[in-house]
């Protein structure tokens, strides 16, 4: 995908928006219809494929109006207003909570014109949820843009060789992270390169790659031996010899690691795995200090 076509889906809505505000407040199926799925349809969400986005999904006790789906499991619900119409804080929780029950990673919010997307696992308040805040017909174009690539389809789903964004001008250099810091990994960043000690580099996609490797790293060295395993998370398995679960169901997203090992890659978002990862680097006394991961910024939200 590159930007300035994506910046010029999102120049025609703001027309669309200015011209024609009228008519799209007055009934959701117009907003969504003229607003909504023109911006999923650029970002890579094939509205018009079950396998893709599916339509009023049912969550808790309430049904999403998209959910956005990647082998057959949603990983972000969208919750959609007629233009103008806006969630409070209490629904817009509510509606965290049963997905987060769900076991969905994140949550949007959107009236075609105001868009909103959160992290439902993070804890805290909705300030501190919130991944991405943008407005259509206020901000500008280009800054939309960057806004919107956190509901890029390869940012939110990861799958091997995913094709990258054409990078903006001013594309802003990467940071280190040291894994002896205090805090947990650098959210909304989009990881690049990983270092372990003075003997490995290597490129990285996602933080869950990340969290492969330094899995694969720890097994290689004997740091990990059979007596660890089998390792859970989140009430699964998440490390063992078999893709099975304790209750007899399979591995979602089954990844090979050296020394006939598998690592559950489908379950929790990648900052719960990456939590479960430093759990298990301080138990093993590893020294956290030589691992450092190169990040970038992928549409940090305007707070």
């Amino acid at each position: 995908m590159a930007l300035d076509e994506l910046q010029g889906v999102i120049e025609k809505l703001r027309d669309m928006i200015k011209t024609h505000r009228d008519y799209l407040s007055r009934h959701e199926t117009r907003t969504r219809q003229v607003l909504i799925d023109p911006l999923l349809q650029e970002l890579g969400w094939d509205v018009s494929n079950p396998e893709a986005v599916q339509l009023e999904y049912r969550v808790g006790q309430q049904w999403a109006d998209y959910a956005l789906m990647s082998n057959g499991q949603p990983v972000a619900v969208i919750e959609a207003k007629r233009l103008g119409r806006g969630l409070e804080d209490d629904e817009i929780m509510q509606v965290l909570n049963y997905a987060n029950r769900d076991g969905i990673d994140y949550m949007i919010v959107t009236d075609g014109d105001h868009w909103e997307m959160y992290e439902v696992f993070q804890r805290g308040t909705l300030e501190e949820r919130l991944l991405m805040k943008f407005q259509l017909s206020q901000q500008l174009p280009h800054k939309n843009v960057l806004q919107a690539l956190g509901m890029w389809k390869p940012n939110l789903v990861d799958e091997p060789n995913k094709p990258q964004p054409q990078p903006l001008p001013d594309d802003p250099p990467g940071q280190w992270y040291s894994l002896a810091s205090e805090r947990r990994y650098p959210q909304f960043t989009k990881p690049i390169q990983l270092k372990i000690g003075a003997d490995i580099e290597k490129s990285v996609t996602s933080w869950k790659t990340v969290v492969h490797e330094i899995v694969a790293w720890l097994i290689d060295t004997e740091k990990l031996t059979d007596n660890h395993f089998p390792i859970e998370m989140k009430d699964n398995i998440f490390i063992s010899h078999e893709a099975v679960n304790r209750d007899g169901t399979p591995f979602n997203a089954p990844q090979q690691l050296p020394k006939g090992l598998i690592l559950q890659r489908g379950i929790g978002v990648a900052w719960t795995q990456w939590e479960r990862l430093r759990e298990l680097l301080d138990q093993l006394q590893v020294d956290t200090s030589m691992i450092q991961v190169l990040h970038k910024p992928r549409g940090k939200a305007n707070r």
